[in-house]
């Protein structure tokens, strides 16, 4: 599809649009506008002081966003090289910088004709939770967990395939664990969290990264955990979005 095709398929308000690049290609899910409570009460299990207060949040417009986290073949495809400590094409692609994944999406928008993004800190976690009020979207159990994600009660210390595990009820798959997964902004401070659209501060070098890793326990496979970006951290991948 061009970038015309893809615009008025997302105007059109289709369900599912497809980015291809030579021979890799981007499944994108469209992310319907609403409403969720943003962050964890202070009596979930895990709960960090940097998830609360529970804000109500509106999300005004539907965004897409990648079923899966980009994988190492899709990465290489798009800049040349794989930094992946753990290496395979169907892997997703991890030791990546906030300032490359940012890098990513902007040569990935000059080949498809389309503006692509990581997504806000709310959007990810509005589409993490998917309607859902619970600590991961499959339930407050770490049997809940393992249905679901990679991490490091189940991971056996690495890496998995995107796309192995349950996804949520939106279509998307490793919201929860394989690897963390960069937001374009990190909000400070959940205080004056606005309640349409939060944008938080923005770096050339650190954005918030969610969901957890497949080397940390499941406390940080949260939908409200929220950590800031480290160039050293080596867990974090890719997730992106596209706001019409």
């Amino acid at each position: 599809m061009s970038g015309e095709e893809i615009t008025q398929a997302m105007t059109a308000g289709t369900k599912q649009i497809e980015l291809r690049v030579g021979s890799v290609s981007f499944e994108l899910v469209r992310i319907s506008p609403g409403d969720f409570g943003m962050g964890s009460p202070e009596t979930e299990v895990g709960h960090m002081r940097n998830e609360g207060p529970v804000r109500r949040v509106r999300i005004s417009k539907a965004f897409y966003l990648g079923r899966y986290e980009v994988t190492q073949a899709q990465y290489k495809a798009i800049m040349g090289k794989n930094p992946a400590k753990l290496q395979g094409d169907s892997l997703p692609v991890h030791q990546v910088t906030y300032a490359q994944a940012q890098e990513f999406c902007r040569r990935l928008s000059q080949l498809v004709g389309v503006s692509v993004t990581l997504p806000t800190e709310a959007q990810w976690e509005y589409a993490c939770r998917a309607g859902t009020k619970t600590r991961f979207y499959s339930g407050d159990t770490q049997a809940d967990l393992d249905k679901v994600a990679w991490y490091a009660g189940n991971s056996a210390a690495g890496v998995h395939p995107v796309g192995q595990k349950q996804p949520n009820a939106w279509g998307l798959y490793d919201m929860l664990g394989n690897v963390w997964e960069f937001c374009t902004d990190y909000i400070e401070t959940y205080d004056s969290v606005r309640p349409v659209d939060p944008l938080g501060s923005m770096s050339d070098r650190k954005g918030a990264i969610r969901g957890g890793g497949w080397m940390h326990e499941a406390k940080y496979s949260r939908a409200a955990c929220r950590l800031i970006s480290d160039d050293m951290f080596g867990g974090t991948g890719v997730r992106i979005a596209i706001n019409p």
